[in-house]
């Protein structure tokens, strides 16, 4: 898969008694990818900024599935406490869409939300 030199981190809440806490897995080799679509809305047209994101299943670590719900954060953390408070200043993405494009040619995943 073509463009894959970006580091992420999938971000995965884990909801419990105590209140969420977060798991970070960091992934070395992904394809980002950001643009502009058009939404229309009571007020209009406007500009909304979506990403998708593309991770050959090579690269995903052992053990670890993306989900709706996750945040895709662009580059290394190593922890995170509240989310997305702690993203500031970086791009990030709140996973809408997961695909599991494992079989096939090129496996991958494919993933893709609003971009922040």
């Amino acid at each position: 898969m073509l463009a894959c030199t970006e580091t992420v981190t999938l971000v995965h809440p884990v909801r419990g008694d105590d209140g969420d806490a977060y798991r970070c897995t960091v992934i070395c080799g992904a394809s980002w990818y950001r643009k502009a679509v058009i939404t229309l809305s009571g007020d209009g047209a406007r500009p909304v900024p979506v990403c998708r994101v593309r991770i050959p299943a090579e690269n995903m670590p052992e053990g670890v599935s993306p989900a709706e719900g996750d945040y895709l954060v662009r580059g290394e953390l190593e922890e995170v406490r509240r989310a997305p408070a702690d993203f500031s200043g970086r791009e990030y993405v709140l996973l809408t869409v997961v695909g599991d494009n494992r079989r096939g040619r090129l496996p991958h995943w494919s993933l893709s939300g609003g971009a922040r």
